[in-house]
């Protein structure tokens, strides 16, 4: 009887150690994630305020040239009426 019970005891005992090793495996594994996803949040923080640095910057070009159109009478001038100016001795 004693080592029937000492048997299931050290089954109960082997169970135990072993879903502790599975849980800590896990949860490295799912905080290896959170980390991972945690670089990845920063890094598309980062090009999200490029691109709204970048927006605003092109928001800001065509507003000066909507500006220059309208109080100047500024307008691009057609590919025919562009000449490209070299300096001499240049390549």
């Amino acid at each position: 009887m004693m080592h029937r019970l000492n048997a299931i005891l050290l089954i109960i005992a082997i169970g135990c150690a072993w879903a502790v090793v599975t849980s800590q495996h896990v949860a490295r594994k799912l905080y290896g994630d959170l980390e991972r996803e945690q670089k990845s949040a920063h890094q598309l923080e980062v090009e999200y305020g490029q691109l709204l640095l970048e927006q605003s910057t092109w928001g800001a070009h065509a507003v000066i040239e909507r500006s220059a159109a309208a109080r100047l009478g500024m307008h691009v001038p057609d590919p025919v009426q562009i000449q490209v100016v070299t300096p001499k001795g240049g390549t």
